[in-house]
């Protein structure tokens, strides 16, 4: 969850998961189901307005000022980076660059990969080896002179952290990435502004890491 304004008023945003669906009965693409969706809860109304759907496993989700990011377990091999649009479908189940896992109950499942060609919105960016993404956040400018329109995405199976260098402050493009190996699941992330430092969550050991870099 995220605290978010849609029109100027303000409420939160919650991220569904609709994992395993059949394209012919999935919640992802069903209107009036709310998972497989990124959703804004109205603080005063309560009203619940789908912002995007077509999701599969949301995990990470970001926001500054009006761009909003989110990170998605894919099935093997689709973990994916996406910048959510308001009123854009991202294609579960029907597309997705992963293929199925045989011993889940998306073994039956055929995507297709080209989401555009489906009318859906395609991925920022495709880890093609899942890297069991987890949490992603803008990193302010001030964090290190080097490290600018910089965002951060930890991982669980992969045990590390990714630096994404974006084109511009449109988080349209990604121009690299960096990987940084920690060595344990990463569950969590957060930016202490005071101490200008990450702070991860380590799922193996139940400690918390920081990541602190110097001039």
């Amino acid at each position: 969850m995220q605290k978010y304004y849609y029109n100027n008023k303000p409420g939160i945003l919650i991220s569904t998961a609709a994992a395993g669906n059949d394209p012919l009965t999935s919640a992802a693409q069903n209107d009036n189901i709310i998972f497989g969706k990124i959703i804004f809860v109205d603080s005063e109304t309560k009203e619940v307005i789908t912002i995007s759907k077509g999701h599969r496993n949301p995990q990470g989700l970001a926001v500054k000022e009006n761009i909003i990011l989110s990170t998605e377990h894919g099935p093997k091999g689709g973990d994916e980076i996406n910048k959510i649009i308001y009123g854009k479908n991202y294609g579960w189940p029907i597309s997705s660059y992963g293929v199925p896992y045989p011993d889940r109950n998306e073994k039956n499942l055929k995507f297709e990969k080209s989401h555009v060609n489906k009318g859906f919105q395609e991925p920022i960016y495709v880890f093609l080896s899942s890297v069991g993404i987890s949490e992603l956040i803008f990193l302010p400018n001030s964090f290190h002179s080097e490290w600018k329109d910089n965002v951060i995405v930890s991982s669980l199976n992969g045990r590390s952290l990714f630096r994404i260098k974006f084109s511009d402050t449109n988080y349209d493009k990604v121009l690299y990435i960096e990987k940084i190996f920690i060595g344990e699941r990463i569950r969590d992330l957060k930016y202490s502004s005071n101490q200008n430092l990450i702070v991860l969550a380590l799922e193996d050991t139940g400690v918390l890491g920081v990541l602190d870099i110097k001039e």
